[in-house]
């Protein structure tokens, strides 16, 4: 019996199950898109609060509520469809890139050591933070900074034209302006992500990656809450000073 135990487990050490990158990455993507609906009032809000210099709002709830009753409810919106591609695109790129960084960095057995497992996470964020972040980023802040403006007098009058209006006007810097500060936030945030939600699912549940158990969608999200806080605590001072 005690053999027998040895051998199963001694097989599960060696057999990593495995998902590619492509599945990762689509899954990633899905998951931007329920995100970028749910969270695009509370970026506004986080926005409006960042930007004002004259103390304006009150707080969260205030702030919301004047936007609202000033500019319509919908202006708690304004941004989507580059927040909604963003994040699309990002979760895309983050997931499916950490996923090939990951197998890149395997041993023989196909394991990941923890320091092979930081150093994936720090390359996905980096790699989002240059191709995706950063660019959209520029462009969803310089159209909320148009808040209560008439269109007439919008300088911007939709993503793409915000796009082409700032490249013809400040070149290609100027779309990844901020570059730096970003590929820091991002990279030291996907770090402190995938290793944390790894331990979060071995120690809480038992779950090592490769070995096949499933977690119901409750202890999936556990794990995730949990390992989330560990990189906004790491760059929150960076992403405001910034």
């Amino acid at each position: 019996m005690g053999d027998g135990a040895f051998r199963h487990n001694e097989e599960l050490t060696k057999k990593v199950i495995t998902v590619s990158p492509f599945v990762k990455g689509f899954a990633g993507s899905m998951g931007g898109v329920v995100e970028a609906c749910c969270l695009q009032p509370i970026d506004v809000i986080k926005t409006r609060l960042q930007l004002d210099k004259a103390h304006k709002y009150k707080g969260i709830y205030h702030c919301g509520k004047t936007v609202a009753t000033e500019e319509g409810v919908r202006s708690l919106w304004k941004g989507l469809t580059p927040f909604a591609t963003h994040l699309t695109l990002k979760y895309a790129l983050r997931m499916s890139s950490n996923s090939f960084y990951q197998s890149l960095l395997r041993d023989k057995d196909g394991r990941l050591n923890d320091g092979s497992r930081l150093a994936a996470g720090l390359a996905a964020g980096v790699t989002e933070a240059v191709v995706i972040v950063t660019p959209f980023e520029v462009v969803k802040i310089r159209l909320q900074q148009q808040k209560g403006l008439a269109y007439g007098q919008l300088k911007y009058h939709n993503p793409v034209h915000c796009a082409v209006t700032i490249l013809r006007e400040e070149g290609v810097r100027g779309m990844w302006s901020g570059a730096t500060p970003t590929m820091m936030r991002n990279g030291t945030n996907q770090m402190c992500l995938f290793w944390a939600k790894a331990n979060m699912d071995k120690y809480l549940w038992g779950k090592y990656e490769g070995d096949g158990k499933q977690l119901t969608p409750t202890q999936s999200m556990t794990s995730g809450f949990a390992a989330a806080f560990l990189g906004p605590c790491a760059t929150g001072m960076r992403d405001m000073q910034g």
